[in-house]
């Protein structure tokens, strides 16, 4: 599989583009997969970063949502918001979702500890 390169869109052009590749994408292009990818990841790791704080997480999650986008791109719908917004709402749904297992994780740990007796 080769994959071209993506000149940079900005304003209409990109937002056509974004939905016109998850529209491939949804008919199962992987060439349009790497397109969009190219397009938005710079912007939805920047998003991730903010939300999770650790490079780790983030990249992870980065994953998590592009794995949601490639399986789910049939779910997209123009007059529901734009391509961008759709990725970074499955972005910011999983960063939030990676912090809240962390915690209760850690939670779950701490709560395993018993509190010392005191003695009467």
């Amino acid at each position: 599989m080769s994959i071209r390169s993506v000149p940079p869109l900005t304003g209409d052009a990109a937002r056509g583009a974004e939905a016109d590749l998850l529209a491939a994408i949804a008919s199962g292009s992987q060439t349009a997969f790497a397109q969009l990818y190219d397009l938005t990841c710079a912007r939805v790791f920047g998003l991730l970063l903010s939300v999770t704080g650790a490079r780790a997480s983030a990249e992870e999650v980065l994953q998590d949502t592009y794995l949601h986008v490639w399986s789910n791109a049939s779910e997209f719908t123009t007059y529901r918001g734009s391509a961008n917004a759709w990725i970074s709402e499955i972005a910011n749904r999983q960063a939030v979702e990676r912090i809240r297992q962390t915690a209760d994780a850690s939670s779950s740990a701490i709560g395993g500890l018993s509190a010392p007796s005191e003695a009467a």
